[in-house]
């Protein structure tokens, strides 16, 4: 079964289910995300099949989230011929008394996404209790989810009963980031979304599936008190997810995350909102920093310390990364590993406490733009992390 990374988001769903957005999904979508987008999950299965008028009726077993329809006359002859997909081999695929699964969205209309041991499908309807359309075949969807439908269906029930690291690999290295509470750019759609809680920070740092011969698992959160902290290795704390336009962490969030570096956690900080008007609160780290306005820039210069950091397994050069708010004032127990600003801001720092450390960043990974020239450092990072771990 494939392993998945659940993360909150009720925006960017409509992206997915969206008729306005024609052709093949490319973005990998989570489940929780599918889940958090659907107003009703079918669970039912094949009652019949017509092959000669194209078209199928699924038995509604259970409704978990909506009211329950009775069925689903699904009308295959309707489906777009493009590549990978075409009516034919949708009504090849379906057999009586199969499993599926139908989550989707109804609003003043429905859209809707199927799913059946590997296969994902779009399918849509001005009237649930009419005839739905198929559309196609939906290949890019098998990264979410590709295992039977019967599987499936215990990770959604697990996902809503409201367990954590559903389908993650034994033994792998969990990373819990903070994301989703600030209007950073969507990881699709040409606006930022104050809702969003996919970035494209957090999808950079879930591609990350193996880090030598340790599997990891990735989880989001929109909550700053960071429920299950002490069940991870790695927690990443988001860009502005501690300072945008104020103080986002309560004393105590600021508490767990100083006893989790304390007992041999790792805390990495991305770039933050530092505005001269506000003060910048430092209650979650263990010693002393300070968070400063600055301009964006691209340059750095990065010290002995930090050579192996900015070479493994990616070779990042001054000029290929953005930054933007930096950091001043650390203390002495800090490993300066690379410094902007001729010298004077932080860039990249660890500083030890406990059994843990914290690693320490500037960058800026606000939008997709900014966080493909990040995501290589970004990698680096949490290998440079990861074998911290014994």
């Amino acid at each position: 079964m494939r392993r998945f990374l659940p993360i909150l988001n009720v925006v960017l769903i409509t992206l997915l289910f969206s008729s306005d957005a024609p052709g093949f999904i490319y973005r990998e979508f989570t489940i929780q995300e599918i889940i958090d987008g659907s107003t009703n999950i079918v669970f039912g299965k094949i009652k019949s099949i017509d092959k000669r008028r194209m078209n199928a009726i699924i038995e509604v077993e259970e409704d978990l989230k909506g009211k329950k329809l009775d069925q689903i006359k699904l009308n295959i002859a309707t489906g777009w011929y493009v590549r990978g997909s075409s009516p034919q081999k949708m009504i090849r695929l379906l057999k009586v008394d199969m499993p599926l699964i139908v989550f989707y969205q109804q609003t003043h209309t429905v859209e809707g996404l199927g799913y059946f041991d590997g296969t994902w499908y779009r399918n849509r309807t001005g009237n649930a209790n009419g005839w739905w359309i198929f559309t196609h075949l939906c290949p890019y969807m098998a990264r979410t989810f590709d295992g039977s439908t019967m599987e499936f269906r215990e990770v959604i029930r697990a996902i809503l009963a409201g367990e954590r690291w559903v389908g993650a690999p034994e033994n792998a290295l969990k990373v819990l980031t903070l994301t989703g509470n600030t209007k950073a750019m969507p990881s699709d759609g040409p606006i930022p979304v104050p809702t969003n809680t996919v970035s494209y920070e957090y999808n950079a740092i879930r591609a990350l599936r193996t880090v030598g011969d340790r599997t990891m698992a990735h989880e989001g959160t929109q909550d700053s008190s960071l429920p299950g902290l002490d069940e991870v290795e790695i927690l990443w704390l988001g860009h502005r997810e501690i300072a945008y336009r104020g103080y986002q962490l309560n004393e105590v969030a600021e508490k767990k995350i100083q006893a989790f570096v304390e007992n041999g956690g790792i805390v990495i900080v991305s770039g933050q909102d530092a505005d001269r008007e506000e003060p910048f609160e430092i209650g979650w780290l263990a010693g002393n920093l300070n968070g400063v306005e600055r301009k964006p820039t691209q340059e750095f210069s990065v010290t002995e310390q930090g050579q192996k950091l900015f070479a493994e397994p990616n070779e990042v050069r001054s000029g290929d990364l953005y930054i933007d708010d930096t950091w001043t004032d650390w203390d002495n127990n800090f490993q300066v590993l690379a410094t902007s600003n001729n010298g004077k801001d932080l860039l990249i720092g660890v500083r030890k406490h406990g059994k843990g450390l914290y690693i320490i960043t500037s960058l800026r990974n606000d939008n997709r733009y900014t966080v493909e020239n990040n995501k290589k450092l970004i990698e680096n990072i949490i290998h440079f992390a990861v074998n911290q771990i014994p």
